[in-house]
């Protein structure tokens, strides 16, 4: 942490759009053609077809996933641990930083509801699907499980995981909705419950357990907190707050974004016990207490779609967005289009490369730089020039 206080007083503010040139990929690979992965921007028609991303899981590997539904006739079987019969299979492939050849195959069952893959730490990396989660060594060997039962008490219940910025900590976090108004437009949520428990990533040992009367409406794994939104005590400041696992909570105070409802901003840990906050065109990177020590503020009109962290690197997705009416509801709509993603070094405070992207959002950094995309059909793999 020292090294970014330091930076901290430098008042750091960067330019988008300066400093660095477009860069072409070390290598390309189209996983529709080489592993019968369906094209990442396929058509969202139901829930699991949002399942696929991409992850690094070390220096010399990569990760590229898709919940897909089995391939020729299926006879159905009773429901694994999974929660699944047979007709959904998770496919992963792992592929070699180098030259993007493969270095391992996996095609798990899992049900049309949840599947999702997470890296840790020393290449370890854990596996949703369904209603279990599995931890996977460096060498592909299953570690443990961990079922996630419901108590099927209540109409809305689930879980949630996410894997903390360090890759130390996992934390499930299972959600009951006890009442909603029903008279609220949105059928507000006004009683629901949270247990949450944090696991050791290298064991899923459990660690910590706690339960507060809230409703998380999103929620991330911090490095031994929860970053929550909204927070227990809304207020017309801040948006997000952060939760301890003794139940005690902190307002986030983003230094450098604005806090207006016009537009509201977006929040996420980061390594290094570091937060990023986004807005329309700006974000700005910044510990719990203390000012930002990266900013980024974009004059063009262009928004910060997303951002992705390894280590000192930042990737920021940007897009443009615009209103169209809806012919059938005479509602407008927002249109989001993805404009390209740009790295930057937050300990040189310099932007390294851009790439443009015309389809969809996953991507990737890892610690030492390299920056993987799914765009389409085409997983490409890109590192800074040294």
């Amino acid at each position: 942490m020292k090294k970014w206080r330091m930076l901290a007083l430098l008042g750091l503010c960067c330019c988008a759009g300066y400093g660095a040139n477009s860069a072409g990929p070390k290598w390309t690979v189209n996983v529709q053609e080489k592993f019968e992965f369906q094209p990442f921007d396929r058509e969202i028609t139901f829930r699991w077809t949002l399942h696929q991303g991409v992850l690094f899981l070390s220096p010399e590997s990569v990760l590229v996933y898709q919940v897909n539904r089995s391939h020729g006739p299926v006879t159905l079987s009773p429901r694994d641990a999974s929660g699944g019969g047979g007709n959904f299979v998770l496919e992963i492939r792992v592929l070699s930083t180098k030259d993007g050849h493969e270095i391992k195959a996996f095609r798990l069952p899992t049900n049309a509801e949840f599947s999702k893959v997470m890296a840790t730490r020393e290449g370890r990396f854990v596996v949703r699907t369904g209603d279990i989660l599995y931890l996977y060594s460096a060498d592909f060997k299953r570690l443990a499980a961990k079922p996630l039962p419901l108590r099927r008490q209540v109409q809305e219940e689930g879980w949630q995981i996410d894997v903390s910025p360090s890759g130390e900590e996992v934390a499930l976090v299972h959600q009951e909705i006890l009442k909603r108004d029903a008279v609220s437009p949105t059928s507000a949520v006004i009683h629901a419950n949270v247990d949450l428990e944090v696991l050791d990533a290298a064991t899923f040992n459990v660690l910590k357990r706690l339960s507060v009367p809230w409703f998380l409406v999103s929620w991330f794994a911090a490095d031994h907190t929860l970053l929550i939104s909204p927070v227990p005590s809304p207020t017309e400041g801040p948006s997000y707050g952060v939760l301890d696992f003794d139940g005690h909570w902190s307002a986030l105070n983003p230094d450098g974004v604005a806090l207006g409802l016009d537009c509201p901003y977006q929040a996420q840990p980061l390594e290094h016990q570091l937060f990023a906050a986004y807005d329309c065109g700006n974000l700005s990177v910044f510990p719990q207490a203390g000012h930002r020590i990266f900013s980024l503020k974009n004059t063009r009109k262009e928004y910060v779609g997303s951002v992705r962290s390894g280590g000192d690197y930042l990737a920021v997705l940007m897009e443009q967005r615009y209103k169209k009416m809806d012919n059938a509801s005479n509602i407008p709509v927002t249109i989001t289009k993805p404009l390209r993603i740009e790295l930057f070094n937050m300990k040189t405070r310099t932007r390294l490369f851009f790439t443009e992207v015309r389809h969809s959002s996953y991507y990737a950094v890892s610690p030492s730089g390299k920056m993987a995309v799914v765009d389409g059909p085409l997983l490409e793999l890109f590192e800074p020039a040294h």
